[in-house]
């Protein structure tokens, strides 16, 4: 079966798979390009828009093969305009105020994964075939200007990932980002505890 991409193209019956293969690959691109190494960042790209190409007609002028990035947004939906956050980020817990100067419009929706928590910071785990975790997730053009700011305070113990937002029926909503636990090789749990031993007064019960 072949989907053709359109607007909200991922709502369509058989979509998903395409989606949740070719998230995949562009997370794993966003790490190879973290950890500096962007051949491999690219050729990560190209996989997740092979996934597509091989299942869905996708218009030519959606890719742009001098601006990888730009692709994916398009095609996505614009990701880069929602955070998804699960934990002190959300309205009216103590880390809120990160984010609390952005505008934009909050909805709630659930994401496919597990909570794992160690020396007491959560870490989300994204898996297609967990159970869902709640979130609340923030609509704002803002986003652009501010991920760099978000990115430092979660530090590199976390990842940004895409992931699919859903509703209640396990619908997708749409695409949007998330802190997640870190998949980088280069990151060793011994950071977590300097984080902790460096921040002794900090509320640590959750810093999403």
């Amino acid at each position: 079966m072949r989907v053709t991409v359109a607007e909200n193209w991922w709502q369509v019956r058989g979509a998903e798979r395409y989606l949740i293969e070719s998230i995949a690959y562009f997370n794993e691109a966003r790490v190879y390009s973290r950890d500096g190494d962007e051949t491999s960042s690219h050729e990560a790209i190209f996989k997740g828009l092979d996934v597509l190409r091989t299942g869905m007609d996708i218009n030519p002028l959606l890719l742009e093969p001098d601006h990888l990035l730009r692709s994916v947004e398009l095609l996505l939906g614009s990701p880069g305009n929602r955070l998804a956050v699960y934990g002190t980020l959300r309205p009216g817990e103590s880390n809120h105020r990160v984010i609390a100067g952005i505008k934009g419009e909050w909805i709630s929706g659930f994401v496919r994964g597990r909570m794992e928590e160690y020396y007491g910071f959560p870490f989300f785990v994204p898996d297609a075939r967990s159970g869902t975790v709640p979130v609340e997730v923030l609509t704002s053009s803002e986003l652009c200007n501010s991920w760099a700011a978000i990115d430092r305070f979660e530090g590199r113990w976390y990842d940004r990932s895409l992931i699919p937002i859903l509703d209640s029926n396990g619908e997708v909503l749409a695409i949007a980002n998330i802190y997640c636990k870190s998949r980088s090789p280069k990151i060793r749990l011994c950071e977590c505890m300097d984080k902790l031993a460096s921040t002794p007064d900090q509320d640590t019960s959750g810093f999403r």
